[in-house]
């Protein structure tokens, strides 16, 4: 009866012992998990760093894009006098510039020549106003 209660003890604290092992290695492989997660995060935000700036390169090169089809009436730095009667595009603040692509939009700005530069602006989406104005302001 001893020899079968001394196994019996034997067998249940060695089983005791190895569900502590397998605890612990879940324990290490659950830190391993989140330390792979947190080099996961970290190598991301890199790559959505290096996307950023390539983001920013893109625009400035649109914007210059667009701005090119202005320059023909405007100047290379928007320094004419468009027609002869507008005032140098350089000379506007970007809200300004803004006001006055809408208002040459909705035809509430521009006098008579309104009609000339709705169909430049009005193919274009708010984000390249904004992208198109930002550069003439950067031109001054």
């Amino acid at each position: 009866m001893r020899k079968v209660l001394l196994i019996s003890l034997i067998v249940l604290f060695s089983a005791c012992s190895s569900e502590d092992k397998s605890i612990k290695k879940e324990n290490t492989n659950s830190n391993n998990i989140e330390e792979i997660k947190n080099e996961d995060v970290f190598k991301d935000a890199i790559v959505d760093s290096d996307m950023i700036e390539d983001e920013f390169m893109k625009k400035e090169i649109d914007a210059k894009n667009l701005y090119k089809a202005c320059s023909s009436c405007h100047g290379e730095k928007g320094e004419f006098a468009a027609l002869g009667v507008s005032k140098p595009i350089n000379s506007f603040s970007k809200e300004e510039l803004l006001i006055s692509f809408y208002g040459y939009i909705d035809g509430t700005y521009g006098g008579s020549f309104k009609n000339i530069m709705k169909p430049h602006l009005e193919t274009k989406s708010k984000e390249e106003l904004e992208l198109l104005a930002e550069y003439i302001v950067d031109l001054q």
